[in-house]
């Protein structure tokens, strides 16, 4: 073979390389479509989680509750709400507007605990803004896709 074939060769096979390089360097990454879904997923169970929570929340007897046990299902809906604020950053097209708008409402709820007359005034007042923060739940799960299973 003359000088020029072998140079043809050698270019046509490093190019060849390249490509193959290429293609393996990049089979294990996970596409952006199975990463948007990954985060919808992951929504979707911080949601259930949030949704059982206020449904905890919302069941108590208002009229026999302790305050221990109204803030117990306060907590569980304040850390259920941390996990949907973490799994909302990864989708893009949830619409959290209302969700956010009724989670300033159960907060407003709860830091008004100590001005109520007694317990079950307290615990109807958060109560009430929990229903509201569950029908936004349930609205947000809706944009994504997700069906809350409480």
């Amino acid at each position: 073979m003359s000088r020029k074939t072998w140079l043809i060769v050698l270019i046509a096979a490093g190019l060849g390389l390249a490509i193959l390089i290429g293609v393996l360097g990049t089979r294990n990454e996970p596409s952006s479509s199975t990463t948007k879904a990954q985060a919808t997923t992951t929504l979707c169970g911080s949601l259930n989680t949030f949704a059982a929570s206020l449904k905890a929340l919302t069941s108590i007897d208002t009229s026999t509750v302790t305050s221990s046990e109204l803030s117990a299902d306060i907590n569980a809906v304040q850390s259920a709400w941390s996990g949907v604020q973490s799994a909302v950053a990864g989708v893009q097209n949830a619409s959290t507007g209302d969700l956010e708008s009724a989670w300033n409402s159960f907060e407003s709820a709860v830091k008004n605990i100590p001005n109520a007359s007694s317990v079950s005034a307290a615990a109807t007042s958060v109560t009430q803004a929990a229903t509201e923060l569950q029908t936004a739940a349930k609205s947000t799960a809706a944009s994504v896709n997700c069906t809350l299973s409480t």
